[in-house]
């Protein structure tokens, strides 16, 4: 834990409730100073009565209350629950008692290798795990030592319970009573954690902290927060990528009763009103001309064409595990096939459209909004204001979902520029259709690929030609390697569970001017993942093996085995289907957790896919909270399922067709599938989750349904097959 200065907290003056506070997460030494911390107790939860800021903390009020300062973003993974869990079994207290509230940015949390503070790649239960463990034990060790001083006692005399701590002769007092006197100790050097077998929480499954304020309405998301004053702002922008404004013509849309304004960037509009139902009757009425520029004329065929082009040239070798000369590998193989893969763009389609609450004034900027880099968020904000970063005052507040969306801020930079125009708070919201023409997409690829296998039809050599945007290069050039390649793009390669003696990823970097490339579910691994396992799937045919029997003869490892030997057992899959139900396998290591899925379906004579069972074996260390775990295991795979089966955004004219869900089809209720989620008990420690069961859901079907047709599917989405 990274030093921090005791008098630096108490010169930060609050009143009246009494805490401690633990520096978390960072990538400096990690030694352990604890701070006594102030705080004002009668302070909104959503507004900041002080410019200062404070470090993550673990605060414990008069009233015996936990409160912790969450660095990470709750995207409906389950973190507070999570971290809630992971502090209230080290400081031996009720999850009940623990309150966890969103932490504003700062440097701290800027974990050794990272970046910038961050919450991605399915880490957050994985980075949490230890440092929130040691705190809690830290301070309950403290308080301990404090309650043996005052009732002058041996601390092995005493134990704490549900947030008391006992001693001998019936004593028993809560921990906040010793608040004060724990201040006056040294850190102890020595933390021991509890061991497993003496966990009450971790490892059992507990409800969602999050649940009772989402059900009855507490829960406060950006478009929630109300202010004095506040007026709706109704985002409009240029739906060509680079367009700029020509004019507006809104003479109708000023006459709408409720309409205050009618502001203007180079390449968006802002309808400034009372409410929300007066900017949107407005944004009818409103006629605005762009001029589109050369992204105008682009379609997805002219995107696929220069996809096809740039393969022709020679790219990057971005990762290799032989040193043997990759045409050498394959020439002494048996037998080379070839096939091509075509993936494509992908929006996020979350079930919260974008929206951002700001303030401006002569003191400071508060915003309220979701970005998963808040740290970069508001410096960008300070750059863009010309102030200081102590002045932007940054709110994550809950978020209807993201899946990589809101690792981009440019919405709250595109919010900041109107607020900052005006004299009154500003809730800016993005209608439905906007939020799909702004989406920074998943963007296309071409996977060109040479396989070749030995004479017992084993995979042997991997040659894998990939062609497309990179999004790390428009995110943040510092992370590409000195060759240029995006570390993204080779994400679930460099895991991938097998022995495959020879694989070399080449990358032709490919931009594509009329989208912005975005991050997306299971990043790149949700593509490469397709690519590998359909490509085992397929020389596990030709071998005329079982697919999984062919994964164990390319030596996968022991926690591998184990999954697909869970999946099978429970999948039953010795055991034939019937003649219509296909049935497809996949497998994936990545996030450093395993993860087997078993996909039942079948074809209507009317060529409708029917998803039967879905059954998913995972490995992700030790399971904090089993529940949890399956249903992020479940709602992925529905995410997965669905957007291999039907998800793709085409562009006519430069502008993205699909705007609403009634053209980016998800699965509708009635058509999920049975999800069986079999977790493996591990002492492991905890590893990704969130993203798996999206990775291996597009190969799992591709070969359930490829099985059915009798032909290998190469390209998503996979309802192109059926039409």
């Amino acid at each position: 834990m990274s030093d921090i200065s005791r008098r630096a907290f108490l010169t930060r003056a609050g009143a009246l409730a009494l805490g401690f506070s633990f520096p978390l997460f960072s990538g400096k030494a990690q030694d352990s100073q604890s701070s006594l911390k102030f705080k004002n107790s009668t302070d909104d939860d959503n507004r900041k009565s002080s410019l200062e800021y404070h470090n993550a903390y673990i605060e414990i009020t008069p009233s015996n209350e936990v409160v912790f300062r969450i660095p990470d973003i709750e995207l409906g993974q389950g973190i507070y629950t999570a971290a809630a869990m992971l502090l209230a079994e080290e400081l031996e207290v009720e999850l009940s008692a623990v309150k966890v509230r969103p932490a504003l940015p700062s440097p701290e949390y800027i974990l050794k290798g990272e970046l910038t503070e961050i919450t991605w790649g399915s880490g957050s239960t994985q980075k949490d795990w230890l440092p929130l463990q040691q705190a809690a034990a830290t301070l309950r060790i403290m308080l301990i030592e404090s309650a043996a001083q005052f009732w002058r006692i041996n601390p092995d005399q005493c134990y704490t319970q549900k947030g008391q701590i006992y001693g001998p002769d019936n004593r028993q007092s809560p921990y906040s009573q010793f608040l004060v006197p724990a201040d006056k100790l040294s850190i102890p050097k020595d933390i021991i954690l509890k061991k497993k077998e003496a966990y009450s929480l971790i490892g059992k499954s507990q409800p969602r902290v999050d649940t009772p304020s989402k059900i009855n309405g507490k829960a406060i998301f950006a478009a929630d927060i109300s202010l004095p004053a506040i007026k709706t702002g109704y985002m409009i922008a240029c739906p060509v990528v680079g367009g700029k404004l020509v004019r507006i013509h809104d003479q109708q849309a000023r006459q709408v009763q409720g309409v205050v304004d009618i502001l203007s960037l180079e390449d968006m509009v802002c309808i400034i009103a009372e409410h929300f139902w007066a900017a949107s009757k407005a944004a009818k009425l409103l006629k605005i001309e762009w001029d589109f520029g050369p992204n105008g004329t682009t379609s997805t065929d002219s995107i696929y064409k220069q996809l096809i082009q740039a393969s022709d040239q020679k790219g990057i070798v971005g990762y290799s595990n032989s040193s043997v000369k990759i045409e050498t590998a394959l020439a002494a193989t048996s037998h080379v096939y070839k096939m091509t893969y075509r993936q494509p763009m992908l929006a996020h389609a979350a079930l919260e459209a974008l929206s951002c609450t700001i303030e401006i004034n002569d003191n400071h900027c508060e915003i309220w909004s979701c970005s998963q880099t808040p740290l970069r968020t508001q410096e960008r904000i300070a750059e863009l204001l010309k102030r200081d970063k102590k002045d932007i005052i940054f709110h994550n507040v809950y978020v209807g979902g993201s899946f990589g969306r809101r690792l981009d801020d440019d919405y709250i930079l595109q919010a900041v520029k109107f607020a900052q125009k005006i004299s009154y708070p500003l809730k800016c919201v993005w209608s439905r259709e906007e939020d799909f023409l702004q989406d920074h997409v998943r963007p296309p690829y071409l996977d060109q690929i040479e396989v070749g296998v030995g004479a017992d039809g084993l995979l042997t050599t991997v040659k894998h030609n990939l062609v497309g945007p990179s999004i790390m290069a428009r995110w943040d050039k510092s992370q590409l390697t000195k060759e240029g390649m995006d570390p993204d793009l080779f994400l679930g390669i460099n895991t991938i569970p097998y022995e495959i003696p020879h694989y070399q990823l080449n990358y032709t970097r490919c931009d594509i001017d009329a989208i912005i490339p975005g991050w997306w579910q299971g990043n790149g691994a949700t593509r490469n993942v397709f690519v590998i396992e359909s490509i085992i799937n397929k020389c596990a045919v030709k071998a005329k093996k079982d697919v999984i029997e062919y994964r164990k003869q390319l030596k996968v490892d022991a926690r591998a085995t184990a999954v697909m030997d869970l999946v099978a057992q429970h999948a039953q899959w010795d055991q034939p289907l019937s003649k219509d139900i296909g049935r497809g396998f996949a497998l994936a290591h990545v996030f450093n957790s395993y993860i087997a899925m078993v996909v039942e379906a079948e074809v209507t004579a009317m060529s409708v896919v029917r998803l039967h069972r879905v059954i998913v074996a995972v490995d992700c260390g030790l399971a904090v909270n089993p529940d949890q775990i399956a249903a992020q295991i479940e709602s992925s795979a529905i995410i997965g399922l669905g957007s291999a089966l039907y998800n793709e955004v085409q562009l006519e004219q430069g502008k993205i067709v699909q705007r609403n869900f009634n053209q980016y089809r998800i699965l509708h209720m009635n058509e999920a599938p049975q999800i069986e989620v079999h977790i493996i008990k591990s002492d492991e420690a905890p590893s990704g989750v969130g993203e798996l069961g999206t990775i291996v859901a597009a190969p799992a079907l591709a070969h359930a349904l490829g099985s059915i047709l009798n032909k290998q599917l190469y390209s998503l989405p996979l309802n192109k097959y059926l039409l």
